[in-house]
């Protein structure tokens, strides 16, 4: 069991670094000769924005739900970690499915 405001310190702690990813990864691309890239790398790169966004807004929604629950002051059995990671279509995926 860890406590909610334990477990709220990890999800804001995971959701920034969300947040910093994105950020940083927002000037990488604005960087990009984008007429240079096929079209599934651009299809992979939009499929990892939208991922990536869809992460930080649950992320967000589970640290306004751990508030919610701070004045019970109920353990909760575990926290949520989010953090961006690869997704099928990135070469590390097969790295970590062997």
């Amino acid at each position: 069991m860890i406590q909610i405001n334990d477990a709220l310190a990890i999800a804001r702690a995971d959701v920034a670094n969300i947040a910093r990813f994105i950020e940083r990864r927002e000037r990488f691309l604005d960087a990009l000769e984008w007429s240079m890239m096929t079209d599934a790398q651009v299809r992979q790169s939009s499929m990892l924005d939208e991922l990536l966004d869809e992460d930080l807004a649950i992320g967000l929604h589970y640290i306004d739900w751990l508030i919610d629950r701070v004045d019970s002051q109920v353990p909760t059995p575990s926290a949520l970690r989010f953090a961006p990671h690869p997704r099928p279509w990135h070469a590390e995926w097969n790295t970590l499915a062997a």
